[in-house]
């Protein structure tokens, strides 16, 4: 759905989002379009996850995985599918290639069992199924609260083979990854672990007194709520906050925007992360990345008492979880606590501040974030960017054990006026690399990884299985 040209207005004066035309190719098979050298790495290649005595991801040799299409997909007969599943593969390192894929809505045994079949003709590439992911209700209980811990499949499978299926895997949620693999992940410091992460997390589906559009073209980045988002396993959030006065009470005055554009209240989103963290032991990064409306005078001087009433609604929700950079932070330079050191002492929220005069008056507050953005519409200079930038971090004098690498490109102002593309689309153009990205090249630095739709990469898995790799190297 486009964009009102009252909204494009403003997003076109504040040049936000990403969006990067890129028309359908209307038949299945395709492969990456940028880094086709790119290889997964050891890490993936043998992954076998294990859970409630049902394997979940297994193949002798490369790897597969589900996504789900970020963009629109107009149908001939008229009409657009939504959330078109994805099946990928990498079988590159393999000296046999699997002849075919397959979508599955349960294990995959028998190919008599799929729903379609492909012919997989490149050692890597992905097809986009002509088939819905439908109802996203999260399994497991965590639909309507806390549920089983462990990884737990939704509906659609994957599997490749030849006459026999030899490798498969299933869209998955990760409530509790960090407590799964405690036993490996929790000896290393937060700057140390792999970390996925949401780009303005909050910017999805208005709640506003005259909107509830779930999509538009250049204001919602996801498409998950905050608890689906942490129920998937996103553990890094991403918040632009704005401030209005003209609501009666303080607590309705606090925003989620996309830069200028009201999305959501902020205090429910922060009821979901206590509630979360609440019935969990998971450990959540939460980023006042940027304060687009309502917090600082013309001249650029901070409104102290709106900074100081943003403050007061976080301690109010969050506080029993809040881990206070004075208590739990290291030296400059350094790569913070340990996972196990903010368990031990149930202090599992981190909250990052952009503005260093409110951080210096409030020592529980966590310094600026850094965050790798590199402001382009192209994903080829996106790339050529954060390979430079993530290679030279993390800064060996750093106020913050974290940074965040913003894997997302941002539309031109003529992007936005003329209405070309959306960010579905340029999640579309990006988010397959993402994935290649960090099982390789970013393999080694990364820190977060920040993506609009994440859905459609696969950075969740990728950073468990990361940090597992990390930790078995102290």
């Amino acid at each position: 759905m486009a964009v009102s040209w009252y909204v494009v207005a403003f997003l076109a004066a504040s040049a936000l989002g990403a969006s990067i035309a890129l028309s359908y190719i209307p038949y299945p098979l395709r492969t990456p379009s940028t880094d086709t050298n790119i290889k997964i790495s050891r890490i993936m290649r043998h992954l076998i996850r294990v859970s409630n005595q049902q394997v979940f991801e297994k193949s002798a040799c490369g790897k597969v995985w589900v996504t789900v299409h970020s963009p629109n997909i107009r149908l001939p007969g008229g009409g657009n599918l939504l959330d078109a599943i994805e099946l990928n593969w990498d079988f590159s390192t393999c000296s046999n290639v699997p002849k075919q894929i397959g979508l599955f809505n349960n294990w995959p045994l028998s190919w008599n069992q799929a729903l379609a079949v492909f012919a997989v003709e490149s050692a890597e590439g992905f097809v986009i199924t002509n088939i819905s992911l439908g109802d996203s209700k999260l399994p497991a209980g965590w639909d309507i609260g806390t549920g089983l811990k462990g990884p737990h499949c939704l509906w659609p499978w994957v599997g490749a083979g030849d006459s026999h299926i030899r490798a498969h895997n299933c869209l998955k949620i990760q409530p509790t990854w960090m407590e799964d693999n405690a036993e490996r992940i929790n000896k290393l410091r937060i700057g140390d672990l792999a970390i996925p992460g949401a780009h303005n997390a909050g910017a999805w589906r208005f709640d506003t007194e005259i909107s509830t559009l779930s999509r538009d073209s250049f204001v919602l980045c996801q498409d998950r709520s905050i608890w689906a988002q942490l129920v998937h396993g996103i553990r890094y959030f991403d918040f632009r906050i704005a401030y209005y006065d003209f609501y009666p009470r303080e607590e309705d005055r606090y925003w989620l925007n996309h830069n200028l554009i009201r999305v959501r209240p902020l205090v429910p989103l922060l009821r979901e992360i206590r509630a979360f963290l609440d019935s969990t032991k998971e450990v959540v990064f939460l980023d006042a990345h940027h304060f687009p409306m309502g917090f600082y005078h013309q001249n650029g001087a901070p409104i102290r008492e709106v900074h100081m009433g943003l403050l007061r609604l976080v301690q109010r929700e969050l506080g029993p979880h809040i881990a206070p950079a004075s208590q739990f932070a290291t030296a400059h330079g350094t790569r913070g606590p340990t996972l196990q050191t903010l368990v031990d002492a149930d202090r599992r929220l981190l909250f990052s501040y952009v503005d260093n005069n409110i951080v210096a008056g409030n020592r529980w507050l966590w310094p600026i974030l850094p965050h790798l953005w590199a402001n382009t519409n192209s994903p080829v200079e996106l790339f050529q960017y954060l390979d430079r930038m993530i290679d030279s971090y993390p800064q060996p004098s750093a106020r913050s054990p974290l940074f965040s690498a913003m894997a997302q490109t941002t539309p031109s102002v003529l992007d936005i006026v003329l209405l070309r593309g959306s960010l579905r689309d340029n999640a579309d153009a990006v988010n397959r690399n993402v994935t290649s990205r960090l099982t390789s090249r970013w393999r080694q630095r990364a820190n977060i990884v920040s993506s609009d739709f994440y859905l459609a990469n696969d950075v969740i898995d990728v950073s468990i299985a990361i940090s597992v790799e990390r930790s078995n190297r102290l």
